[in-house]
């Protein structure tokens, strides 16, 4: 399962530029099963032109989607509200989502964006999220996945901007449950900002369930947004109970 995960800043390129085309050029590029998508406008404001902006990538890319809208916005004068938040874009069909919200006195609010699918007769969760802008709220949104990593024992995989650098406790405290695909594959290059990335704060994670083949930063030669996208090759584990032993062999060996 190849997937991706890309900041995408509602269209909007490191040159002012806003063209969602050039979202949808990058990600067709990688050709991903999965992508999960941070700062998505959907019918959510004027900067964008009230564009449905997943459901124009869904079809442009002939994949389902699903939103998990952290703010809510109408259009004078139309219904529904529109949202702006996290997005899932995959080639299998989603069976169910929902959405989790954190709020915080004077601090914009995040979420957590849970699908289930399944692949290749297996049931797989996919979870996108943004992390917040303090440690504050950062915590809350780990201690949420951590919450889920315990609660579900099949197959996972987290993705999404975590405004933070893999050193850090809101990608270490994970660290039990789930495998920074690119850490592990030795990774160093930075993903922010897009023309002069000094740090890496886009991340994907998996259980034990998969084995991660191969994961790198995409390059991009236009900045369709201040974020470069990541990617990573999943296999599933050759350990039929899903304990994770060749996973565990791996990263042992790597260590």
């Amino acid at each position: 399962m190849l997937v991706m995960s890309y900041n995408i800043r509602h269209g909007l390129g490191c040159d002012g530029v806003l063209d969602l085309e050039r979202i949808a050029a990058v990600i067709e590029s990688v050709s991903p099963d999965v992508v999960g998508l941070n700062e998505v406008d959907v019918r959510f404001h004027r900067r964008s032109g009230w564009e449905d902006q997943l459901g124009w990538l869904s079809r442009r890319l002939g994949m389902a989607c699903c939103f998990g809208p952290t703010l809510r916005r109408r259009r004078p004068g139309a219904f529904p509200a529109g949202g702006y938040g996290n997005g899932l874009l995959t080639k299998d069909p989603i069976l169910s989502h929902h959405h989790l919200t954190f709020s915080i006195t004077g601090g914009e609010p995040r979420g957590i964006l849970v699908a289930d699918l399944e692949r290749e007769g297996r049931p797989v969760r996919l979870v996108v999220t943004h992390l917040g802008l303090t440690s504050v709220m950062r915590m809350r949104q780990v201690e949420a996945l951590r919450e889920l990593c315990q609660k579900w024992t099949g197959p996972m995989v987290v993705m999404g901007d975590w405004n933070v650098t893999p050193e850090q406790p809101e990608v270490t405290l994970l660290r039990p449950w789930l495998t920074d695909a690119l850490s592990f594959c030795g990774v160093t290059g930075g993903t922010y900002p897009c023309l002069r990335p000094r740090k890496r704060i886009d991340y994907i994670f998996c259980t034990s369930h998969f084995r991660v083949l191969e994961a790198s930063v995409v390059a991009v030669e236009d900045c369709a947004s201040d974020h470069l996208p990541v990617r990573c090759l999943l296999d599933w584990s050759k350990d039929e109970a899903g304990s994770g032993i060749m996973g565990t062999n791996r990263r042992a060996e790597r260590d």
